[in-house]
């Protein structure tokens, strides 16, 4: 029978809960695992998983009901929580676990933009993950009443530094909408368009003069966010056939390729204007480079104990960086190294390794895996088989991570088969 919670349930008591009952469990299973014991807690409340059951305890708490009442828009119940709670106009959560102030700022509250300023927060402000300001989210979002309103409290119009490299005035045009009020009121302001703004807004004057006065311009990637496309991909993304003509006749290249080896031909979408996909043949692309609905990507998810440690190991053992992460304390995060992203997630998603059992298998094929050992080797990382030819042409190394997931690295082969398994053993 479902239980009630209490009415303000503890995230800490509930951890400790759900301890108490794996030790029951183990009674029984020796090879029980938390997550097991975890979504029989959850379950116990009423909720399916405990990512679920964390959820509405989150929501629950001062801080949950701080960002809620800010993303919804309920400027006098955000005054009185922040009253009650003096110290938290500081606090992050939401989508992306933002700052209130972005987070009222993208959904349009101006009232609740209003109250956050005059507390005192600052208007420049960066965001952990895309270290972009509120007023980046404002125009994102097409807001411009908030818009106005940031700038004149001192706001950076320009907002250069941001992780997708747009300034503000990109962010108003390089997603999936094209907000030309707020455009022309930064433009009003003095900011110039970047040559990804000028092929948003069609405007063939812009990007003539953006080339002429830098011809490398025609060839400028974007960040590694939007997989450092050139220009003509991202007029084609945008379906502005007229822009992919004008940036044909300046002399872009129509087999330039992104971070993943996609060519402008490849963004083109089933939606996607026919003129655009002629304009690109005839320039000399690949017809069997358009694909009617591409794959451009599959990232495992692996089932970790403890993301902040798993991203310590990934980090200092395996060489990749922190792309992001999500929660406080983290529960879900991304590593990446060079193209190669990995989702870590805690008790939850992705099988984890048990006792007999190894976890879940990603192969990895690299440059040098010989380079790539010495390095590990040097680091500490846990290597179980040294790099081995195999006689499916591969050389590979076998390495673990703290929860039993294994990266199969590997390189062309040096020679023959060496004879050897692939060690598969726990």
């Amino acid at each position: 029978m479902t239980e009630t919670l209490p009415q303000r349930p503890d995230l800490t008591w509930l951890r400790k809960t759900a301890k108490q009952h794996l030790a029951a469990l183990r009674a029984e299973d020796p090879a029980a695992r938390l997550h097991q014991a975890q979504l029989e807690v959850a379950r116990r409340y009423g909720f399916a998983s405990w990512r679920a059951l964390k959820a509405h305890v989150d929501s629950v708490s001062p801080d949950g009901q701080i960002i809620a009442a800010a993303v919804e828009g309920r400027a006098t119940d955000l005054a009185r929580l922040l009253r009650e709670n003096p110290g938290k106009t500081g606090i992050t959560g939401g989508r992306w676990n933002r700052p209130l102030l972005h987070l009222a700022a993208e959904e349009g509250h101006l009232d609740c933009v209003e109250l956050l300023l005059d507390l005192g927060v600052d208007v420049n402000r960066r965001d952990r993950l895309d270290r972009a300001y509120a007023l980046h989210w404002a125009a994102m979002a097409g807001q411009l009443p908030v818009v106005k309103r940031l700038v004149a409290a001192g706001a950076d119009v320009r907002g250069d530094g941001d992780a997708h490299e747009m300034g503000v005035i990109g962010w108003a045009t390089g997603f999936r909408q094209v907000h030309r009020d707020v455009v022309d009121y930064l433009m009003a302001r003095g900011v110039e368009p970047g040559i990804f703004t000028a092929i948003a807004l069609g405007r063939r004057d812009l990007v003539e003069t953006i080339v002429e006065d830098d011809p490398a311009e025609l060839q400028r990637p974007m960040s590694r966010f939007e997989h450092h496309c050139t220009p003509l991909h991202f007029a084609v993304q945008k379906d502005r056939a007229e822009m992919v003509e004008l940036l044909l006749d300046l002399g872009a290249e129509p087999s330039a390729k992104d971070s993943r080896g996609v060519t402008p031909l490849g963004y083109a979408a089933p939606k996607t204007d026919t003129a655009v996909v002629d304009l690109l043949v005839d320039a000399g692309a690949d017809p069997a480079e358009r694909s009617p609905n591409r794959f451009e990507s599959a990232i495992p998810i692996l089932n970790v104990k403890s993301v902040p440690n798993a991203i310590a190991y990934y980090v200092d053992k395996l060489g990749f960086e922190k792309e992001w992460d999500w929660g406080t304390p983290p529960d879900f995060a991304c590593v990446l190294r060079d193209d190669v992203r990995i989702f870590l997630c805690q008790d939850a998603q992705g099988a984890r390794g048990q006792e007999g059992n190894g976890g879940m298998w990603i192969s990895i094929f690299i440059r040098d895996v010989d380079a790539l050992h010495e390095e590990y080797k040097k680091a500490g990382a846990t290597i179980r088989q040294a790099p081995t030819n195999f006689p499916w042409g591969v050389r590979e190394m076998n390495v673990e991570d703290l929860d039993g997931h294994r990266l199969r690295m590997g390189s062309d082969a040096t020679g023959p088969g060496d004879g050897e398994p692939l060690n598969e053993a726990p």
